[in-house]
């Protein structure tokens, strides 16, 4: 099926997830704009994405949730606009990582310093955007994909173990002694973190990719595995590149130091890195998804078959 399609061909999305894209799009619209006229942001917030992205990312959801329920409506204008929504939307919520440690020291009262305090009506557009975002991207997806046996992409998998690499290995380059672009005082240790958080996204990505799925159990965890890793990897992704060009164009303050020289290149490119693993992790898990689906409904029919046998051979012998 050509992007000239329209969606005639697809089954319906279940209105459930029609509701919930539509809500939760609205909440986020709301809240934006409440949060974009009110004070302007400051301390650790004020380099996060513009104010208004956050609306107008809400309004962008709204409107491909409504155009996509016409079944005649082009499928690539579907996907453009469901899309572009995901992305600003992930882009609205960059730094809803940050706020989820600051929270966590807020809450549990140990001493953090600064570290403990909380823009809050900030981290409740973000975690607004952020919900918006993984279901408008699974209404996309199911408004657009077809039906009928899904797609095993096997690219998801190589680019998220092909990115888990950057990272860390930079982190080991500079406590290793390592020099260029390192911020100095480096007073970094062995970065066990790092290499544990990108070994086991890089496992995740295994898992996900791996067919035939495991029972499902073990599939319905591994995709809320991947629905968190892929957030959190585009969310901060998002909030790095999608910043520093803003900054670069004018617009926003941003999250880096333009003058900082080799660093700022090295912050781009790694954390670019983390934007290319959210996409491959959100890709698979969809992908995920849509097999788990498939391996529910054969196993359904390979029930009901011999039910239908038996029925058939009745009315054979029947007089």
């Amino acid at each position: 099926m050509n992007d000239t399609s329209t969606l005639s061909s697809r089954p319906p999305v279940p209105t459930a997830l029609v509701v919930t894209a539509a809500v939760t799009a609205s909440a986020t619209l709301a809240a934006g704009v409440l949060r974009w006229t009110g004070p302007p942001p400051e301390g650790y917030s004020a380099i996060f994405a513009p104010l208004g992205v956050a609306p107008a990312a809400g309004a962008l959801a709204l409107v491909a949730l409504a155009v996509s329920r016409s079944r005649t409506t082009p499928r690539s204008l579907v996907v453009g606009l469901g899309w572009g929504a995901v992305v600003l939307l992930f882009w609205a919520a960059g730094g809803l990582a940050l706020d989820a440690f600051r929270a966590f020291f807020a809450v549990t009262g140990i001493p953090a310093g600064d570290f403990a305090v909380v823009d809050v009506r900030g981290a409740l557009v973000r975690a607004l955007s952020a919900t918006t975002a993984v279901v408008t991207a699974l209404h996309t997806w199911s408004a657009t994909t077809p039906g009928s046996a899904p797609v095993h992409r096997r690219w998801p998998r190589a680019l998220a173990l092909v990115m888990c690499v950057p990272y860390p290995a930079l982190k080991v380059y500079w406590w290793l002694g390592g020099t260029l672009g390192r911020p100095e005082p480096h007073t970094g240790g062995v970065p066990l973190m790092e290499l544990a958080l990108f070994a086991t996204a890089a496992l995740l990505a295994l898992a996900l990719t791996h067919r035939p799925l495991p029972g499902r159990l073990v599939r319905g965890g591994l995709q809320a595995v991947g629905w968190v890793a892929a957030s959190a990897g585009l969310t901060m992704g998002a909030l790095m590149v999608f910043g520093t060009a803003a900054q670069l164009l004018g617009l926003d303050d941003g999250p880096v130091d333009l003058d900082a020289g080799a660093i700022t290149v090295l912050v781009a490119l790694t954390y670019a890195t983390w934007l290319v693993i959210g996409v491959a992790l959100l890709v698979a898990t969809l992908d995920a998804r849509d097999a788990a689906r498939l391996a529910v409904r054969s196993g359904r029919e390979r029930h009901a078959a011999p039910d239908v046998t038996v029925r058939a051979a009745r009315r054979t012998v029947a007089p």
